[in-house]
């Protein structure tokens, strides 16, 4: 029974993701380009052209480095991944890492500089484990002041000049990040993203605009999660046809 019960879970939240994409709560943007799928962790990539050559940057780990574990382990690409969540700046010390993996405890937005996090409200109760850019409980909280470096920064530092995967799931901080990305053209292959339109410190219309900034910049929709959250785009001169090295 228990298949069963998961494929009327799934059509459910599919109907309810529908009706909130009628009342104007989802976006209601379609995939628009068709290509070769592959899921890594909990997300959907384009495989083709991933190598032991290749950088993949994670921003937020939340303790699930499953998706750069598993990358790791198929391609042997390098994998640095971001957080300054101080929890999962311990964490990430007891864990067994492969070589490949780098951590650097610090945030990424749209400027060099340091920045404040609140811990997140969920269901009135506030979070030991997840952060973001704003005080949900309105309580003048002192925040955790963090570290903070543009992606054209961190690559410079990390001395490579494009990104075959930018992987963002960061508690609403993706608005900047894209925003300066797409003001500084730093070149990337596929950004796949969580966008938290869903909190109540951001919009809807914030989501449709970025999507809307990554269309107008050459990014293309290839898979777009049930829920409408996680997104996977990929640029147009990043897909691989056969007859263009024939």
């Amino acid at each position: 029974m228990k298949p069963v019960k998961q494929y009327y879970r799934k059509i459910e939240g599919r109907v309810v993701t529908f009706i909130r994409q009628l009342i104007g709560r989802e976006p209601r943007n379609r995939v628009e380009v068709q290509c070769r799928k592959e899921l890594i962790g909990n997300w959907v990539v384009y495989p083709d052209g991933l190598s032991a050559q290749s950088l993949i940057i994670s921003l937020g780990i939340g303790g699930d480095i499953r998706f750069d574990e598993e990358i790791i382990s198929r391609y042997s690409c390098a994998v640095h991944a971001f957080d300054p969540t101080p929890r999962w700046v311990e964490w990430i010390r007891e864990q067994n890492l492969p070589p490949e993996f780098h951590f650097h405890p610090f945030a990424v937005s749209g400027k060099d500089s340091v920045m404040k996090l609140y811990p997140r409200l969920s269901k009135g109760k506030r979070s030991e484990t997840m952060m973001t850019l704003f005080d949900e409980s309105n309580a003048c909280e002192a925040g955790v002041e963090v570290g903070v470096k543009r992606l054209s920064t961190i690559l410079n530092e990390l001395g490579y000049n494009r990104i075959d995967i930018l992987k963002m799931d960061i508690e609403g901080a993706e608005y900047d990040v894209i925003q300066d990305v797409l003001v500084s053209d730093v070149a990337i292959n596929q950004i796949i993203v969580e966008f938290h339109h869903r909190f109540r410190t951001f919009s809807v219309d914030m989501t449709i605009m970025a999507l809307k900034k990554l269309h107008d910049a050459g990014y293309r929709i290839f898979h777009i999660s049930d829920k409408c959250k996680e997104y996977s785009l990929i640029h147009e001169t990043a897909i691989y046809h056969p007859s263009d090295n024939a």
